[in-house]
C-alpha cells in the first residue's frame, strides 16, 4: 500500500514534459505528510492537454453514499483493478499521474513498526505514480475538483525490503501515455511498468500523525 506521500514545488530547472504547467508545479505547496482525506495535485488530461488539478484522496464514484468510503479506496490494486466497481469506470476511462518527492512506508520490528522514507537516487528527481481519478462527487463540497486513487503492485526491489506493496511507478515520459491510453492495453502497460532508482532511510515515528507536516518529517535517523 501507499498511506503518506510527500509532494514538493517542482521547479523550472526540473525536466518535465508540459512546459505550459511548468509555473503550477513550481506553485505546488509543500506537503511533507500527504495522508488518505487530504488533498494533493494531480495531472490529468482534459481536452487535448493534460492539467494539474486539486483532488481529494479516497477515490469517490459517483455512487459512493458517504465520504467516508475514500478511506478504503485510496488505493487501488493492479491486479484487481477490472473486478472492483469502486474502480471500475475509472480504470476504463480516467488515467491519472501523482508527481511525488518521496513516500512512507513502515516496516515490522520488535520494537514497533519503523517508518522508511522512500525517494530518488537523485536528488531533484520526481517520482511518478500511476493513479485513477473520478469527476467532482457532491460530497466534495469545498474546492477540490475531484478525487483519486494511487495503483498498487506487489513490491520489488528496494520496496521490498519493507513492505509487500509498492506504488505502479511511471517514467517522465510514459506519463502522457499513460494519461491517454485506450482502455484496452491499459493492464498491459501497466504490468510493465520499471522501477525507478529509489534510495530509502528510517525517519521519525512523528510522521505517523497526521497532523504533522513539515520538512523534518523527512530528515534520515538510525532506524530503531
Amino acid at each position: 500500500m501507499c498511506g503518506r506521500f510527500v509532494q514538493l514545488p517542482i521547479h523550472a530547472e526540473a525536466p518535465l514534459p508540459w512546459p505550459a504547467l511548468r509555473a503550477d508545479f513550481a506553485l505546488l505547496p509543500a506537503r511533507y505528510n500527504l495522508a488518505p482525506g487530504q488533498s494533493a495535485a494531480v495531472l490529468v488530461q482534459e481536452s487535448e492537454a493534460p492539467a494539474l488539478r486539486k483532488m481529494h484522496w479516497g477515490l469517490m464514484p459517483f455512487w459512493a453514499k458517504e465520504l467516508a468510503l475514500g478511506q478504503h479506496t485510496f488505493n487501488a490494486r493492479l491486479e484487481t483493478l477490472d473486478d472492483k466497481p469502486a474502480f471500475r469506470a475509472a480504470f476504463k476511462a480516467r488515467h491519472a499521474a501523482v508527481p511525488m518527492a518521496g513516500y512512507y512506508e513502515w516496516r515490522s520490528t520488535p520494537a514497533g513498526k519503523q517508518p522508511y522514507y522512500f525517494h530518488p537516487e537523485r536528488a531533484g528527481d520526481t517520482l511518478w505514480v500511476a493513479a485513477l481519478w473520478e469527476p467532482k462527487h457532491p460530497l466534495l463540497a469545498d474546492d477540490r475538483e475531484g478525487s483519486f486513487t494511487l495503483v498498487t503492485q506487489a513490491a520489488d526491489g528496494l520496496p521490498a525490503e519493507v513492505h509487500p506493496r509498492m506504488p505502479v511507478f511511471l517514467e517522465p515520459r510514459e506519463v502522457a501515455k499513460w494519461l491517454t491510453l485506450a482502455p484496452g492495453p491499459s493492464m498491459p502497460f501497466l504490468l510493465t511498468r520499471a522501477l525507478p532508482a529509489l534510495k530509502m532511510h528510517a525517519v521519525a515515528k512523528r510522521v505517523n500523525a497526521g497532523r504533522e507536516d513539515d520538512a523534518a518529517l523527512i530528515e534520515p535517523i538510525a532506524p530503531a
